[in-house]
């Protein structure tokens, strides 16, 4: 959408009852909405803004329709806090400046918030909230800020369906028992997910390991970024204000979302409670174990700072727990220096007409490599610059043999604006899929991450990533 010249003229109208003026004004690198009167002001940020909406509750004989502004207030008990408190405020007013309205007026409640009615008057409309995700802000997001956004627009609490996970299989179990059916019977439905990436992760594993027959409809899923680095919410522009996906999900349409599946050798298994038990992994035709992602799989530095840094203890730092168990591996404390892991990469690749050839990485040592399907982990940290939303094109980028320094300058650039991706250190590429043959005794370095997901392969073990063939959900973006 265009945006409006940097000053609008000054235009008069009322908030709360009271006569104003409003000034729609840009201020730095955000657009804002000065409301005046008295000698006083109030400001009202873009960032913050849902929308605009028919305020439903009033009813007025005056020319001007009165309208509710919904924006997402954001706060913390103190700036070390990692958990933020949130509030919704809705603003009654009149008169708004045709630019304003022309950039968040929501004409219409979008067809994925109106799902077909159940025979109990219910809709089709299911609420999951991950309490355990981030740093746990997804319950009060929901209290304070959703139950009203959808109350404004009609959706009153009775008419959706709310699902509070109460353990690390919650979500599965919701896709397994409720998604599927509903799918397979030919029933659209929607579900907001207050969660972080393993939450989609969850669903779209589900689905699509199980059985899907010709009546299937993809489920539309509309997210709510509650996670700690939300890599799909910051690539695919859902945090690029302060909703936290908020108004993507009222202001957005669905959009198919690409995966891709890692299968693994016969003997590798998930960890899980925080590297102390193992699971069995989902099994393919063939008997390998496979796992399913939508943002990243990885080995090396990144895989092992995820693991070392999943845990009870690490996660109340929020998203510097990354950055912490990334400096405790790139400088042991026993002076030993970082890691270079061990193994033959294969890549497979397509020429310009789209034949596949196999390419050899030359030398086995390793410090990072990640395969994947979006642009930044982080909201600051974009690892694939090319990397376009919901592209479905898988690509890699791997630093071999190099030293700490060298690794810290070029994640420094990743996050200053990129350029890394262009260092002669650094092999990024536009890929079909990888294998990567492990060659280490310590089952410490053969740790596969898969969106969050760790996966230890067995010694002499493998893993192979390779772009889906299958997109089973809908994201609204």
């Amino acid at each position: 959408m265009e945006r409006p010249p940097a000053i609008i003229p000054r235009v008069t109208g009322t908030a709360l009852g009271r006569d104003v003026s409003f000034f729609y004004q840009r201020e730095g690198d955000t657009y804002t909405l000065v409301l005046a009167w008295e000698g006083e002001e109030d400001r009202i940020y873009d960032r913050e803004v849902i929308g605009v909406i028919d305020d439903l509750r009033a009813k007025s004989e005056d020319k001007l329709q009165p309208e509710l502004i919904l924006r997402v207030v954001t706060s913390k008990l103190s700036p070390e806090e990692p958990q933020h408190y949130f509030s919704l405020r809705s603003l009654p007013v009149t008169g708004l400046p045709l630019d304003y309205l022309n950039t968040h007026l929501l004409e219409r409640t979008p067809d994925h918030l109106l799902v077909n009615p159940n025979q109990d008057g219910s809709r089709n409309l299911t609420v999951i909230i991950s309490v355990r995700s981030g740093v746990g802000e997804a319950q009060q997001y929901y209290d304070e800020v959703l139950t009203h956004a959808l109350a404004a627009i009609g959706l009153k609490r009775g008419t959706y369906h709310v699902h509070i996970t109460t353990s690390e299989k919650s979500i599965t179990e919701i896709a397994e028992k409720l998604l599927l059916p509903r799918a397979n019977h030919g029933i659209a439905q929607t579900v907001l997910l207050l969660s972080g990436d393993g939450g989609i992760v969850d669903t779209v594993n589900i689905l699509l390991l199980s059985t899907r027959n010709d009546k299937y409809v993809k489920p539309t899923i509309g997210l709510i970024s509650m996670g700690t680095g939300n890599a799909l919410a910051n690539s695919t522009g859902l945090n690029r204000d302060a909703t936290r996906g908020l108004r993507s999900i009222f202001r957005g349409a669905p959009r198919s979302l690409p995966t891709f599946t890692a299968h693994f050798s016969s003997g590798s298994v998930f960890l899980t409670d925080e590297g102390r038990s193992t699971e069995s992994l989902p099994s393919s035709a063939s008997g390998h174990g496979v796992v399913n992602g939508v943002v990243v799989c990885s080995w090396a530095l990144h895989a092992s700072l995820v693991a070392d840094s999943d845990t009870t203890e690490y996660r109340k730092f929020g998203a510097q727990r990354f950055q912490m168990a990334a400096k405790e591996l790139l400088a042991p404390d026993d002076g030993s220096g970082p890691h270079l892991y061990n193994g033959k990469i294969t890549l497979y690749k397509a020429d310009e007409k789209g034949h596949e050839y196999t390419e050899e990485v030359l030398g086995t040592k390793t410090s990072y490599i990640v395969a994947t399907l979006v642009s930044n982990f982080e909201k600051e940290l974009c690892i694939s610059p090319q990397s376009k939303p919901l592209d479905g094109q898988l690509r890699v980028l791997r630093f071999g043999d190099i030293s700490a320094a060298d690794v810290m300058r070029l994640i420094g650039q990743a996050m200053h604006g990129g350029g890394h991706e262009k260092d002669e250190m650094v092999q990024y590429a536009p890929i079909n899929g990888l294998r990567i043959q492990m060659d280490e005794p310590d089952g410490r370095w053969r740790r596969v991450c898969v969106d969050g997901k760790i996966v230890q392969v067995e010694e002499g073990g493998w893993v192979e990533v390779r772009r889906g063939t299958e997109e089973v959900v809908d994201l609204v973006a």
